[in-house]
């Protein structure tokens, strides 16, 4: 019966992370498109407030439940190459989303505020044009690196070995 719960929570954890992914793409599709830099605020701390809280979170309980729903499988990492690449991707995923998704979020959240404020102060967009564009890029790319860890752990998932 341990499986069931570990297995329910396993995917709980998984779908709630997806959907963080899915929200911050979309918020961040949204803010890119925004001409005002108060909108952009919003939506970058909307991304940012998920990212580090509902998505980092998620991740980690999801290998965590994983773990534990492997183990009340049989699944032993002495002799199993699968379990040893699906924890070493995990923690590869846990370290961008910590070192990487978060600080990038959280910059240009700052931007924007930034941004926002400095629009009232007499300051021009092309005062913030700069470093945001370059936020904005290790943002892009920290989503798409986590886009694609997140599909070879779901490969690993669905076409695991017996």
């Amino acid at each position: 019966m341990a499986a069931k719960w570990w297995a329910f929570l396993h995917l709980f954890f998984a779908f709630s992370f997806v959907g963080t992914l899915v929200l911050a793409d979309w918020n961040g599709r949204s803010a890119r498109a925004a001409k005002d830099w108060s909108h952009r605020a919003l939506l970058f701390g909307i991304v940012h407030l998920a990212t580090r809280t509902i998505g980092a979170g998620s991740l980690i309980l999801l290998g965590v439940f994983g773990n534990l729903l492997s183990v009340s499988l049989g699944y032993r990492m002495a002799g199993n190459l699968w379990m040893w690449a699906v924890n070493g991707l995990w923690l590869l995923a846990v370290a961008v989303s910590l070192a990487w998704l978060v600080p990038s979020c959280g910059a240009l959240e700052r931007i924007a505020r930034h941004g926002a404020e400095g629009a009232g102060a007499g300051q021009t967009p092309g005062d913030f044009a700069l470093e945001y564009e370059r936020a904005l890029a290790r943002w892009r790319t920290a989503n798409l690196i986590m886009s694609l860890l997140y599909l070879a752990l779901l490969a690993l998932m669905v076409f695991r070995q017996p």
